[in-house]
């Protein structure tokens, strides 16, 4: 994983879609995760360049690959093939690749992903995807902490807006990405 706090200047150089060149190496203790699975898992980080964006897709600069930012709703569903979204999210996934996007999330999808995966499939499956994710990871500073926490409180919606939501909407509109691949209805709803 990049850690992108130790990047100089004010973290806007953040690119999105720039190679993951940290990985975190983790250890191999718990159960054996299923070779599709964790096939399933790599692929995440096995995001072909692209030439050409996408029709309609965000971009920073002219020619470079487009975005698309991944909540953990996404992921989830990627990873447990028993999630009711698995297989939409496999094509859906399957379809971000050959259109040549490029994936990326914050470190708080990747704590809530972690912790869903963990309560939801298992520690070892939790501990397997944290270890090989390879997702390009933006960390969240303090501005983008106080515009979710400014967020969160002015939602509206009866079910609210988590601050791992407003962080991720906030970080899209930093770097100008509106596309965003999530299985959550309420996601990109903002709470309302």
């Amino acid at each position: 994983m990049t850690d992108w706090s130790r990047r100089s200047g004010n973290g806007d150089d953040f690119t999105p879609w720039a190679p993951n060149d940290d990985a975190v190496a983790g250890d191999n203790t718990g159960a054996e995760v299923t070779e599709d699975l964790v096939g399933e898992l790599a692929s995440l980080a096995e995001v072909p360049p692209s030439s050409t964006p996408a029709e309609g897709s965000t971009t920073q600069a002219s020619g470079e690959a487009p975005a698309v930012f991944i909540d953990s709703s996404a992921i989830v569903a990627l990873v447990d093939q028993d999630d009711a979204s698995h297989q939409d999210a496999v094509t859906a996934y399957h379809g971000l690749v050959s259109a040549g996007y490029r994936l990326f999330t914050t470190n708080y999808v990747i704590a809530e992903t972690y912790d869903l995966l963990r309560t939801g499939v298992g520690h070892a499956v939790a501990r397997q995807w944290l270890k090989d994710h390879g997702l390009a990871t933006y960390h969240a500073d303090e501005q983008d902490e106080r515009r979710s926490r400014r967020m969160v409180l002015r939602a509206r919606g009866a079910q609210g807006l988590t601050i791992t939501d407003a962080i991720s909407l906030i970080v899209m509109e930093r770097f100008g990405v509106s596309d965003a691949f999530a299985v959550d209805p309420n996601f990109l709803s903002g709470g309302e």
